[in-house]
């Protein structure tokens, strides 16, 4: 009954973003509906049962995960009007209206992050009422990785703004093409990992392999390929030198 209630929460929490996307004209608002949307059934899985101290901490840790990153989605691109060259291209083979085919897409999205957000079902199902070893290691090893995506967002930001139209390579973005996604999957990861103790939580591992896929082989690419079109052979020699998402390591920065 719980999964129905959160299909049904998520199809109407991605009803109302499409319709953010009709009041605006701006696809990229999904970006900021996935970070929420995420959050939303994190928690509608967390306090549909009863409260204890391991759920309120790891709620916190959730909402702190989804603020960040949907507060940097809407500053850095909504709130600024851009609209992300992913969209118009995905929408420029469509034959149907682009209304249609985002109300559709953006229902794509819900099915998926009803998919990531498993390790919140197998959490809230959990018999644990306080936090174990291997809770404490997953909670502390996600606040790093969300403070080093954090870290990357940044400095990608920086670096537009001091160096436009250049192909930032420093910092973080020297060891990974995409060091962002790297620590959001990392993220993940230990999310996955405060599930373990649950029923069947080694399901919860279904969340980090989907995203390993979509970054890896469908937000990525699509990425790159815009940045090779506005680069040219500097972003070709930067995926000849870098890797695209395991950090390369034990490596002096330039």
């Amino acid at each position: 009954m719980m999964l129905l209630l959160a299909v049904g929460l998520i199809f109407l929490h991605m009803l109302l973003i499409w319709g953010w996307y009709l009041y605006r004209g701006n696809p990229s608002v999904v970006d900021v509906g996935w970070a929420t949307g995420l959050t939303v059934v994190g928690f509608f899985y967390l306090y549909s049962h009863p409260l204890s101290c391991r759920s309120i901490a790891l709620s916190l840790l959730l909402l702190f995960w989804g603020a960040r990153l949907g507060l940097y989605l809407w500053l850095t691109r909504i709130y600024h009007g851009k609209i992300d060259e992913r969209y118009l291209s995905l929408s420029a083979k469509w034959k149907m209206n682009k209304p249609l085919g985002f109300l559709l897409n953006f229902q794509f999205q819900g099915f998926l992050i009803l998919m990531v957000s498993l390790p919140w079902y197998f959490i809230s199902i959990s018999a644990n009422q306080h936090l174990s070893g291997l809770d404490y290691f997953a909670f502390f090893l996600a606040l790093l990785s969300i403070s080093l995506e954090t870290i990357a967002d940044r400095q990608l930001q920086q670096f537009k703004k001091n160096h436009p139209g250049k192909l930032c390579d420093t910092g973080l973005w020297h060891f990974s093409r995409h060091p962002n996604y790297f620590f959001e999957w990392l993220t993940w990861c230990c999310f996955a990992m405060l599930a373990f103790t649950s029923p069947f939580g080694v399901l919860a591992l279904i969340s980090p392999v989907m995203l390993y896929f979509l970054m890896t082989k469908v937000t990525g690419p699509m990425t790159e390929a815009q940045s090779i079109k506005s680069k040219k052979k500097a972003y070709l020699a930067y995926q000849k030198s870098t890797p695209m998402f395991f950090p390369k390591l034990f490596e002096k920065n330039k």
